[in-house]
């Protein structure tokens, strides 16, 4: 689901909603509860992500889906957890690692079972925009915290975390002024025809992949060709 209100109880009557309809259509269907986006912000325009996913279990919006949705924003390096953004001055929501923050209100609400889907996973790499510059990497640090990211998850995270959705394979229209442009791993040339792949692409298509309890181990650059069936890349 897309971007919602503050109102968390709001927010839980629209799933309801949506997800008897799903049901309805396709009992087998996987729901997710829309990504939490950390954020610092407790006030009309936002709600702080770890007040709001409390909110939503005051609410009972379990009953409603399969998965809890976030985003695992990237800024700064994965092994930074909450505890060390706080010792480098910073809030606990700015780390790649704040899901962890987000799993513990799950088990303090009963639902350690379920797992969570990390819907947005990256780092920007847009050095100008005032908004981002902050925590922005150059293409080889964004392509190297990637490969991290899934390498810590995979050590760390299993089987609570499942989906990892990598951000972004771009939109041939998206041109700098787009902010998920910088995100991307690949980059649109639309005045050229084509598209180009940014470090973090290749660091993604040969690092080690986990998939339930089945593992494709990581290729060196020297191989060209990927290992993965990409009709069935879980083996």
């Amino acid at each position: 689901m897309g971007r919602v209100c503050a109102d968390a109880r709001g927010y839980v009557d629209l799933l309801a909603a949506c997800s008897g309809a799903i049901r309805a259509a396709d009992p087998d269907a996987i729901i997710i509860s829309a990504g939490l986006s950390p954020t610092g912000n407790d006030d009309a325009i936002a709600r702080r992500d770890d007040l709001y996913l409390q909110d939503m279990y005051d609410a009972g919006f379990q009953q409603y889906v399969d998965v809890v949705g976030a985003h695992a924003a990237g800024y700064d390096a994965p092994h930074v957890g909450p505890d060390d953004a706080v010792a480098k001055g910073r809030q606990r929501w700015m780390s790649f690692r704040r899901i962890e923050d987000l799993r513990k209100i799950m088990i303090a609400n009963g639902d350690a079972a379920r797992q969570m889907a990390l819907l947005e996973v990256g780092w920007t790499t847009n050095p100008n925009n005032p908004d981002y510059s902050w925590y922005a990497v150059t293409e080889e640090q964004q392509a190297e915290y990637m490969r991290e990211a899934y390498a810590y998850a995979a050590e760390h995270w299993r089987p609570w975390v499942g989906l990892m959705s990598a951000i972004f394979l771009a939109d041939v229209h998206w041109t700098e002024d787009d902010e998920q442009y910088w995100f991307s791993i690949t980059v649109p040339h639309l005045d050229m025809g084509y598209i180009s792949l940014r470090p973090a692409f290749d660091a993604l298509l040969r690092m080690e992949k986990v998939c339930g309890d089945f593992i494709v181990p990581a290729y060196p650059p020297d191989q060209m060709q990927t290992p993965l069936d990409p009709y069935n890349p879980c083996g």
